[in-house]
């Protein structure tokens, strides 16, 4: 007889249950219970359990971003034993449900090109992907020369908003950007806040902008690590090179320790930020979209 699969709201009482089940997903174990609080409590976001007679089996969180009308899936886990019996495709659908009821008009997340199930599920829910990143890291943090690189200035946003129109890297990239492990839809309005934050290095060559690297500390206040990532990296060979050591210059003047490099998997890209000290990606991460 087959078992019974119910999908539900999380409650308090299930996090023991996750917990265990979530305890081995990586050799350090899992980030479930850093964020299980934090999750239980939001507002445009919500954890779906899946029970089997009563017993939490699975699980995965989405968040609505209402302005974007964009949602975002992530943390899918189902208790090993209970693989291969549709436990994530059932909570995917009902996270989906979720979404377009809060207004979302399409849904994305993440897996690495290796998890085969995963991809074949996702298939099989109707997304497709749209795009690969790639994560690089360095601990090389050291003064270097830049010639033409700086801080962005809020001046520079018609321009920027130009360049990155007109930007293959932009269009490969699918218009998204990376905040830790959670991509989101560029827009003019995120790239002003970026400017205005400080967290944009441009490149300026012939009175031209040619480059562009979008930063956050999340890592740091996340992670507990005097870090920072890159958000989103675009550029000539030459432009990378040039805002990349502008940034480690100045990680190394503040004492940040480490980069995390988030960029699209383009393959002058990558080789550029290799050639500045950046370690080579394990793997690929693909993003995958659906419209609701």
């Amino acid at each position: 007889m087959k078992e019974e699969i119910v999908v539900r709201p999380a409650r308090n009482s299930d996090r023991e249950a996750v917990f265990k089940f979530c305890e081995k997903t990586w050799s350090w174990g899992d980030y479930i219970p850093q964020f299980w609080d934090k999750w239980m409590k939001e507002t445009d976001g919500k954890i779906f359990v899946a029970t089997i007679s009563s017993v939490p089996v699975g699980m995965s969180h989405v968040r609505v971003d209402k302005r974007k009308k964009e949602a975002w899936l992530s943390a899918a886990r189902t208790a090993p034993e209970h693989r291969r019996k549709g436990i994530a495709t059932a909570i995917a659908k009902e996270c989906m449900k979720y979404a377009k009821r809060n207004g979302a008009v399409k849904a994305r997340l993440v897996t690495s090109s290796d998890n085969k199930a995963a991809r074949i599920v996702l298939q099989k829910l109707g997304f497709t992907p749209i795009a690969e990143f790639v994560e690089m890291k360095t601990e090389k943090i050291r003064r270097l020369d830049s010639l033409k690189s700086r801080w962005g200035r809020a001046e520079d946003l018609n321009a920027l908003w130009k360049f990155l129109q007109e930007s293959n890297i932009f269009q490969r990239s699918a218009g998204l950007y990376t905040i830790l492990f959670r991509w989101y839809s560029l827009t003019r309005e995120d790239l002003e806040r970026f400017l205005r934050e400080k967290k944009a290095i441009v490149y300026e060559g012939n009175a031209q902008i040619q480059g562009l690297i979008l930063i956050d500390d999340s890592t740091a206040r996340m992670w507990q690590e005097n870090t920072l990532q890159t958000c989103y990296v675009d550029g000539s060979r030459e432009a990378i090179i040039d805002m990349l050591s502008f940034l480690l210059t100045r990680c190394f003047e503040a004492g940040t320790r480490k980069v995390y490099g988030f960029a699209c998997n383009d393959e002058s890209l990558v080789s550029a930020m290799k050639e500045i000290g950046f370690e080579a990606p394990e793997g690929v991460e693909i993003v995958y979209e659906k419209e609701l």
